[in-house]
C-alpha cells in the first residue's frame, strides 16, 4: 500500500520529516475505491480494510471531483456509489502530539465517514441532501492522551452515482498549525455568508418599518422583500450538518425559488428606480417564474425525480432571463442618466461572473477547495442596496428640511403681514376709540355743560339774572365738567369708588343747601362691564336724583346708600321732603325724569321712585352682567 503525503513534489520531505515535528501534512495523493450499491446504508462502526474490496483500488489525485450529470435518468435517484478515500500516516505513527485532520470541503449528496485504523471517528448528521458539505471538517486522529495517530485513515463518501462528487485535498497535523486555517474557511464558507445575510434581512426589517409609515414609497417595500429573498437564498450556504426542521424537498425548493424571485424583485426595483418600465418583461419572467415554481413543487417533482438532481440544469435556464433582465435594466439606466440604476446594473455584472463561477463548482467542473462566491454576491448587493436606501432616506430628510425651511420663510412672511395688520388695526381701534370718547364728551357737554351755558348767557344778555343766580348757574356748569372728567377717570370696576368720587364733589352743594347727608354705601359686588360711558350714566342719573330733591322739596336730610338685590346692585337715593306724584310727573313730560329712564336703560339697568308724605325714595338698580345688545355710547338727550 502506497504511502501518500503532501504535494506530488513534497511527498519524500514531507515522509522524512520528524516525527516531533510540528508542520501539517499536506496530502494531495490517495487510494480511492468506488463500489456501486442501491440507496443509502449508515457508516459501520468499524471497518475492517480486509473486508473491502481488495481490487479496484486506484491512485487519485487530489482534490479529485466526479463530474455529475446535468438531467438525470430514471434511476438517478436510487443507484448510489460509496467511495472509500485510503491515506497512509504510517510515517507520523510516532508522533505523540496529538494529530488533527482537517478537510476544507467535501460535497455529495450522502455522507461522510472517517476511520481511524479501522474505528469510527466522525460521521455528518442531518440528510444525505443538506449534510453539512460547505461547513470545513477538523477533527482530532487521537483523541486520547498519549495516543498515536492511527497509520491509516479511511474516509467514507456516499453518493447518487449520477449527482457526482467533489473532495479537496487534506491537511494532517497539530492544532497550532491546522486552526487557523480552519479558521479561515469556516469566516470564508460560513461565517460570513450567514453574517452578511443576517445584516441584510435586518436592514430590510428597518425598511419595512419605514414603508409601513410611509406607504408610497414601494421601494422600501421592495427593500425588504429582497433582503428575506436573498436571506432564503443563502440559508442553504450555511445551514446543514444538522436536523433541518423541514424535508430536503422542500427545502430545496425554497431554495431555488428564492433565487427565482430575487431576480424578478431586483427587475422590479430597478424599473422604480429608473422610471421606465418594460411590461413586456415583467410579465413573461414573472409568468416563467411561477410555472417553474408550481413544476417543481414537491409533490409534482419527487413523482418524477428529486428536485436537487434538476437543480444544476434550473440554474443554468435561469442564466439567460437574468442576463436578459439585467441587461435591459442597464440601458435604460444608461438612458435615463440615472446613477441608481447604473450602480445596481454594474453589480448586476459582477454578480452574474460570480454566479457563473459557482455554476461550475456546483457542477464539479473545477477545484472543490474553491469557495461559493454567491453569498458574497449577496453582501455586496447588501451594500449597494443599504446605499440606495440610505441615499434615499437622506435625501427624504433633506427634502422635508427644505420643505420646512420654506414654511418656515412663509410662516415669518405671515406673520409680518398680520404684524402689520394688527399695527394697522391697533391704530385705527385707537383713532376709533378716540373718536368715540369725542363724541361722547361733546354730547354730554353740549347737553349738559352747553345747554346750561347758553341758558346762563342768554339770561344775562336780557338782564334777567342776578349776580347770585349767574354765580349758581356756573358752579352747575363746573359741576357738570367735573363730573365729565370723573367719568373718564378709571374705576376699575368698582361702583363704591365711583359713588365715593360723587360723595366728594357734591358733598359740598349739599351742605351749602343747609341739607345734612346721610352716607349710608355698604360694600357690593364689583360690577365688570363698568367703563367710562356706564360711569358717566351713573353719575348723570344720581346728579339729577340730588339735584331735584335740592330745586323741588323742602328736605332737610339726604341718604345715600347701596344693596344688593335680584342679581343686581341696588343705589339708593331717600329724602324727608315733600313727595310728589310719579304718574303725573310722568305724564307732564318731565325731562329729567325721562333723561334718567333712558340712562338707565343705556347700561341695562332700571330706576324706580316711591314718593309720599313722608319723602321721596328714588332706587337705580344695576345689574351684574350687561344684557347683550346694550347700547355703550351716549345718545342725545
Amino acid at each position: 500500500m502506497p504511502v501518500l503525503l503532501s504535494c506530488a513534489h513534497a511527498a519524500e520531505p514531507a515522509t522524512a520529516q520528524s516525527p516531533q515535528s510540528g508542520e501539517a501534512v499536506h496530502i494531495t495523493r490517495v487510494e480511492l475505491l468506488s463500489v456501486p450499491g442501491n440507496g443509502y446504508t449508515a457508516p459501520p462502526r468499524d471497518v475492517q480494510e480486509a473486508a473491502l474490496p481488495p481490487k479496484g483500488w486506484r491512485n487519485v489525485n487530489l482534490p479529485h471531483t466526479v463530474g455529475r450529470e446535468l438531467v438525470p435518468d430514471e434511476g438517478s435517484g436510487t443507484r448510489t456509489v460509496t467511495d472509500w478515500y485510503r491515506i497512509d500516516l504510517s510515517g507520523r505513527a510516532s508522533v505523540r502530539e496529538p494529530q488533527l485532520l482537517y478537510l476544507p470541503r467535501w460535497k455529495t449528496l450522502g455522507h461522510i465517514a472517517v476511520y481511524g485504523d479501522g474505528a469510527l471517528l466522525y460521521q455528518s448528521h442531518g440528510s444525505p441532501i443538506h449534510n453539512g458539505y460547505n461547513h470545513p471538517l477538523l477533527l482530532p486522529l487521537n483523541p486520547t492522551a498519549g495516543a498515536p495517530p492511527p497509520k491509516t485513515v479511511l474516509i467514507r463518501v456516499d453518493r447518487l452515482r449520477n449527482s457526482g462528487s467533489g473532495f479537496s485535498t487534506v491537511w494532517v497535523g497539530s492544532e497550532a498549525s491546522l486552526s487557523w486555517r480552519y479558521q479561515i474557511r469556516q469566516l470564508l464558507q460560513v461565517q460570513l455568508p450567514f453574517m452578511g445575510s443576517a445584516a441584510f434581512l435586518a436592514v430590510g426589517a428597518f425598511a419595512f418599518a419605514v414603508w409601513l409609515g410611509r406607504r408610497r414609497e414601494l421601494l422600501y417595500l421592495l427593500f425588504f422583500a429582497i433582503s428575506a429573498m436573498a436571506f432564503l437564498r443563502t440559508l442553504h450556504y450555511y445551514a446543514g450538518g444538522s436536523f433541518i426542521p423541514i424535508s430536503d424537498d422542500w427545502f430545496e425548493w425554497m431554495t431555488v425559488s428564492s433565487l427565482l424571485w430575487l431576480i424578478i424583485l431586483i427587475h422590479l426595483f430597478l424599473q422604480r428606480l429608473h422610471q421606465q418600465p418594460s411590461v413586456w418583461l415583467t410579465r413573461i419572467s414573472i409568468g416563467l417564474v411561477l410555472a417553474c415554481n408550481i413544476t417543481t413543487l414537491p409533490q409534482l417533482s419527487t413523482k418524477i425525480v428529486n428536485l436537487y438532481l434538476f437543480t444544476p440544469l434550473l440554474n443554468l435556464a435561469v442564466l439567460p432571463m437574468a442576463v436578459l433582465i439585467f441587461t435591459v435594466n442597464l440601458r435604460k439606466s444608461l438612458r435615463n442618466q440615472q446613477s441608481e440604476g447604473r450602480l445596481v446594473a454594474g453589480w448586476t455584472v459582477f454578480a452574474l461572473a460570480l454566479t457563473s463561477c459557482d455554476g461550475l463548482l456546483q457542477n464539479n467542473l473545477v477545484s472543490p477547495e474553491s469557495v461559493y462566491m454567491s453569498p458574497y454576491a449577496i453582501i455586496s448587493l447588501f451594500f449597494v442596496f443599504s446605499y440606495i436606501m440610505f441615499q434615499r432616506y437622506t435625501d427624504a430628510f433633506a427634502e422635508v428640511g427644505r420643505l420646512n425651511r420654506g414654511l418656515a420663510q412663509r410662516l415669518q412672511a405671515r406673520e409680518a403681514e398680520l404684524e402689520q395688520s394688527y399695527q394697522r388695526l391697533r391704530v385705527s381701534e385707537n383713532q376709533h376709540m378716540l373718536s368715540a370718547e369725542r363724541r361722547r364728551l361733546m354730547q354730554d357737554m353740549h347737553d349738559g355743560l352747553g345747554s346750561s351755558l347758553i341758558s346762563a348767557i342768554r339770561s344775562v344778555e336780557r338782564g334777567a339774572m342776578t349776580e347770585a343766580e349767574i354765580s349758581r348757574v356756573l358752579k352747575g356748569c363746573m359741576e357738570d365738567l367735573r363730573l365729565v372728567i370723573d367719568s373718564m377717570e378709571s374705576v376699575d370696576a368698582d361702583l363704591l369708588l365711583l359713588l365715593a368720587t360723587m360723595r366728594f364733589r357734591l358733598a359740598p352743594r349739599i351742605e351749602s343747601a343747609g341739607i345734612t347727608l346721610q352716607w349710608e354705601v355698604q360694600p357690593v359686588p364689583s360690577l365688570p362691564w363698568l367703563d367710562p360711558d356706564g360711569a358717566l350714566h351713573i353719575l348723570r342719573i344720581v346728579q339729577e336724583c340730588v339735584a331735584n330733591v335740592l330745586r323741588h322739596t323742602r328736605a332737610t336730610t339726604i341718604c345715600v346708600s347701596t344693596a344688593t338685590a335680584n342679581d343686581g346692585v341696588c343705589v339708593m337715593v331717600e329724602d324727608n321732603g315733600g313727595g310728589f306724584d310719579v304718574e303725573q310727573a310722568m305724564r307732564r313730560g318731565g325731562r329729567g325724569l325721562r333723561n334718567q329712564q333712558r340712562r338707565a336703560q343705556e347700561i341695562g339697568g332700571t330706576v324706580s321712585w316711591e314718593a309720599g308724605a313722608a319723602g321721596t325714595r328714588f332706587v337705580l338698580w344695576l345689574p351684574l352682567e350687561r344684557p347683550a345688545g346694550v347700547g355703550k355710547v351716549l345718545s342725545a338727550a
